[in-house]
């Protein structure tokens, strides 16, 4: 039986970003409260111990990738949905 508590049963596989992009997951992930660290010179680890911990964290790094016209599609479609209830 699988540990919750066990930080390395939780830990996710290095992320590899580089530059700015890196330190601002970093700091938006250190907000969310999402245990990371992002030593000088290496990967960006996170401990994912919950599944809302891996929505926020694709939701961050898809915020930070995605182009200008991805997200404005992305909040178009939203406002659609929200219309149409």
């Amino acid at each position: 039986m699988m540990n919750p508590t066990d930080n390395s049963l939780a830990t996710s596989p290095a992320i590899s970003i580089n530059g700015t992009e890196r330190w601002d997951i970093y700091h938006r992930l250190q907000e969310l409260e999402i245990p990371c660290k992002c030593p000088v010179h290496k990967p960006l680890t996170v401990i994912i111990s919950s599944p809302n911990h891996l929505i926020q964290l694709w939701s961050v790094m898809r915020r930070i990738n995605a182009s200008r016209q991805e997200l404005i599609i992305s909040l178009e479609t939203n406002w659609q949905i929200q219309l149409d209830r």
